[in-house]
């Protein structure tokens, strides 16, 4: 940027512009010494060549307004609204008045539209592949594609503009099998409902194991009622009392965790493992293992009238009007992972 510039770096939310994109700012122009100065209170760095660089975020995207700008850049465009690229590309008034956006692509949205359908001549977009990156841990790319459907890896690694309109999980990519295999070891986890308003979302379980020999998940079958908790709680002590061998699992959060303590005290349950589930991630990072395991041919399903129902949800998601049986099943497969990494961690038994 020409000297005596004054621009501007936002980022989606101040959580985000302080861990990420002032952090890399930071390392970057003290380790190549063209840092003047950075006033922390202001949020205002200064260049050795007199550029000026106002850190801002989001959150509140009127707050933008007003100041006069030579240019800006804008990290993770995708994540940020439309109203924020319009209001920022207004304060260009001063030379050079350029902006550049980095993000990864969600699906056709404000970006799609504005850098590719509808640019005109001052538009580019510059395309980016993870594998190009450097300075990423050895097998980070095979890690992520063992978890991401292709769909998500052309978005996610490749940096491509992709229709996700119900292609996380495609029908075809289940098969149904008539029985389970013998000596499994079965996961059920409870993803519970907060409300059995008619829009709230639905109780549902999903019981799930891995055969080892094949590398499939078997689903044996989902469960999905719209009920107050005692229904609830009668219904998950009758499920477990004739499935006595099979792990159960409830997101620890919330009413979760009220549950799992009252459930606790049931003399049912004595010999019956109750695991509390920590869930740090968004529904649809905690679907991917799921549906990378299904797009490879690996999810089996067992012969049940839930089927049908299990499959209409999962097809729209994360597009449906519910997503409580795909919420289930992720449940189920991230306890299976937990539970085979205290075995690794344990080591064998003697």
């Amino acid at each position: 940027m020409p000297g005596g510039s004054t621009g501007m770096c936002v980022s989606p939310t101040y959580r985000m512009l302080h861990d990420s994109t002032l952090a890399t700012f930071l390392e970057l122009t003290r380790t190549g010494n063209v840092l003047r100065s950075f006033n922390k209170s202001d949020m205002v760095a200064e260049l050795v060549n007199g550029v000026r660089i106002l850190f801002r975020s989001a959150d509140e995207p009127d707050r933008l307004r007003g100041t006069n700008l030579g240019w800006f850049f804008l990290d993770e465009g995708a994540l940020c609204a439309r109203e924020v690229w319009l209001i920022l590309i207004a304060r260009l008034r001063e030379s050079p008045g350029r902006a550049w956006v980095c993000t990864t692509p969600r699906g056709f949205d404000w970006l799609w539209e504005t850098f590719v359908q509808k640019a005109g001549t001052d538009y580019a977009v510059v395309r980016s592949s993870t594998r190009e990156n450097r300075y990423l841990p050895k097998d980070f790319v095979t890690r992520l594609e063992e978890q991401y459907s292709s769909t998500w890896q052309q978005q996610e690694l490749e940096g491509e503009f992709c229709d996700l309109e119900g292609s996380l999980f495609k029908r075809h990519w289940f098969t149904t099998i008539r029985e389970s295999p013998a000596r499994l070891k079965w996961f059920r986890y409870w993803d519970l409902a907060a409300s059995v308003k008619t829009q709230a979302d639905f109780t549902a379980s999903a019981c799930a194991a891995l055969n080892k020999e094949t590398g499939d998940i078997i689903l044996r079958d989902l469960i999905k009622v719209k009920e107050e908790w005692p229904v609830v709680r009668r219904l998950i002590l009758d499920t477990a009392k004739n499935e006595p061998d099979v792990m159960l699992g409830i997101e620890a959060a919330l009413h979760g965790i009220a549950a799992i303590q009252e459930l606790r005290r049931e003399p049912a349950l004595a010999n019956v493992t109750l695991r509390s589930i920590n869930v740090t991630k968004d529904k649809v990072t905690r679907a991917l293992p799921v549906a990378s395991r299904a797009e490879s041919g690996h999810v089996k399903m067992v012969e049940g009238s839930w089927i049908k129902d299990w499959l209409d949800e999962a097809t729209v998601f994360p597009h449906g009007a519910h997503d409580d049986q795909v919420d289930a099943v992720s449940g189920a497969v991230q306890m299976i992972g937990e539970f085979k990494r205290r075995l690794l961690v344990a080591g064998p038994l003697t």
